[in-house]
């Protein structure tokens, strides 16, 4: 294979050339179709300029824009009191709930 007239970048660099994210490089055409990849050492791939810029002039990748940056809202600390009528304690809900159920309890028995 002769290398003469041909350029070989990193991942990183490829990643810069068609616009995508530096992660997702090595998923695109994973097979090797248009894009010739090299592998350099047990993890480290470079890649031919050439087949990069065949596989741009088809358009199979659109290079993503970057998201617009959000404003973070700090969650607040003070709690909210409503003026109103106050709620029961948890204990004394259950404590009502059990008698209720003890009272339906007994009046279906009664019938």
């Amino acid at each position: 294979m002769s290398t003469v007239g041909k350029k070989r970048i990193s991942a990183k660099e490829s990643a810069e050339f068609l616009g995508v994210p530096y992660a997702t490089i090595s998923r695109i055409d994973r097979q090797g179709e248009i894009i010739k990849r090299y592998r350099l050492g047990h993890k480290t791939h470079v890649y031919d300029l050439e087949s990069l810029e065949a596989f741009l002039d088809a358009k199979l990748v659109k290079p993503i824009p970057l998201p617009p940056a959000q404003p973070r809202s700090r969650r607040s600390d003070v709690a909210v009191k409503v003026p109103g009528e106050q709620k029961e304690s948890l204990r004394d809900f259950l404590r009502r709930s059990v008698e209720e159920a003890r009272e339906r309890e007994r009046l279906s028995e009664k019938k």
